[in-house]
């Protein structure tokens, strides 16, 4: 074994034992890594220097100023509104069930176009109001907001992080990139049956006797209006031009536009320049240079490569397509729920594309399923950002999350090893 590869797994080691660490925040992965890395000579500075200037990065800075700009101008409220107007004429269960339908579909569609964890935070105001109204328990809807979000995001390429640093490996690699519906194959019917599943199932969910706090509610007058208009209408345009990017009809990169419409909207005081970078923070930017530090790594030592072998040493000799998905799928939703699918995502492509070169296979397709695997964070509060940043603000307990959660991690299995050996090819 070579000194840079001892070197890489040293790295590797500082990784998953900062985010393992209770009192240690995820931002000092990088800060962390970024001295050994160059002391070891595992890379070059200018090389450290260039994981702060990935276009996945762009994109996670460009989606938290939008979910900036749409909490700042109240377009969250809007929703529970309309919540509240569906279910006006419906009472007990069935009105239950029709909110946590309701509350299903809206969270979860928007997160296909919204980072998963910001709209998780955005409709906390709109949860404790239909708490409140409706005697539900706020961490109930909470957890169930939670888990729907993590279904609707993993439909897109920029509807959670563990899809964007999938991507990011293939980047890093030089292979082609994830368009903005790849993932919708597998995540759609995930999204439809594990919405089923939720829910009919509701009552599995934990209940609390938290009702959530009163909130003084406030009329929007026609210049807020316009504000709302504006802000929706400029990241309409941001995700139309990332699903034609995707499409290949056009070719300029969307991460441009999105910047654009940002300048649009704070140019017309639509919103501030604050109110813009409300959502958007250090500690996100850090973490995210943690993880794509960790990814170059892993490619560029051979360590990612090292894992690949030991993977194929498990496959052997087959071909077999649902074998291969079932091994990479399980093995990363395992690992995910024991650190944050981010870095699990961030960790494990890497060594996907080593266990595609291996094999002959399409690095893409293997991407892919352990993307879809590291987004399964349903077993513990530390399987994600959402996870913990929501739960501060509830009751629930750390089994909570297995309790209701289980069952969402055997669908998805069942649905992509089913679904992507079909729609991705392997070879």
């Amino acid at each position: 074994m070579s000194t840079t590869l001892i070197w890489a797994f040293v790295c590797l080691i500082i990784f998953v034992a900062v985010l393992a660490h209770p009192k240690l925040p995820n931002w000092m992965t990088f800060i962390c890594m970024a001295p050994v890395v160059l002391l070891a000579k595992v890379m070059e500075a200018k090389d450290i220097y260039a994981v702060l200037n990935s276009s996945s990065l762009h994109l996670m800075i460009i989606i938290c100023m939008f979910s900036g700009m749409i909490a700042a101008t109240g377009l969250d409220i809007i929703i529970g509104d309309f919540v509240d107007h569906m279910t006006s004429s419906q009472t007990g269960k069935k009105k239950e069930m029709m909110i946590f339908a309701i509350v299903y579909l809206v969270s979860g569609l928007i997160s296909t176009v919204l980072q998963n964890s910001y709209v998780a935070l955005a409709f906390l105001p709109v949860l404790k109001s239909i708490a409140r109204k409706n005697r539900i328990s706020l961490s109930k809807l909470v957890l169930f907001v939670i888990f729907a979000t993590t279904l609707g995001g993993a439909i897109t390429l920029i509807g959670t992080p563990t899809n964007v640093y999938a991507n990011t490996a293939l980047e890093e690699a030089g292979l082609q990139l994830f368009g903005m519906l790849d993932f919708a194959w597998v995540g759609i019917p995930i999204f439809i049956v594990g919405g089923i599943y939720m829910i009919v199932m509701n009552r599995w969910c934990a209940s609390y006797d938290d009702f959530g706090e009163e909130t003084e509610e406030k009329a929007l007058t026609s210049g807020q209006r316009r504000k709302q208009m504006v802000v929706g209408i400029t990241f309409l345009v941001f995700v139309a031009a990332l699903v034609l990017k995707s499409l290949k009809v056009i070719s300029i990169d969307p991460n441009f536009i999105g910047y654009a419409m940002i300048a649009v909207a704070v140019l017309t005081t639509v919103v501030t320049p604050k109110e813009a970078l409300e959502s958007l923070d250090s500690q996100m930017i850090l973490f995210c240079a943690g993880i794509n530090l960790m990814i170059a790594v892993m490619n560029q030592s051979g360590l990612g490569q090292v894992f690949g072998d030991m993977i194929i040493n498990i496959i052997g000799e087959s071909k077999n397509l649902y074998l291969i998905t079932a091994v990479l799928c399980i093995g990363a939703s395992i690992a995910t729920s024991f650190m944050n699918n981010m870095a699990c995502a961030g960790m494990l492509a890497p060594v996907g594309i080593s266990i595609a070169n291996a094999l002959g296979a399409n690095p893409q397709a293997i991407v892919l399923a352990i993307a879809i695997g590291a987004g399964c964070s349903y077993l513990t509060p530390i399987a994600s950002g959402t996870n913990q940043t929501m739960m501060i603000f509830t009751k629930l307990k750390f089994q909570d999350f297995a309790k209701f959660g289980w069952p969402l991690l055997i669908i998805s299995w069942i649905l992509c090893i089913a679904i992507l050996p079909q729609v991705f090819p392997f070879f």
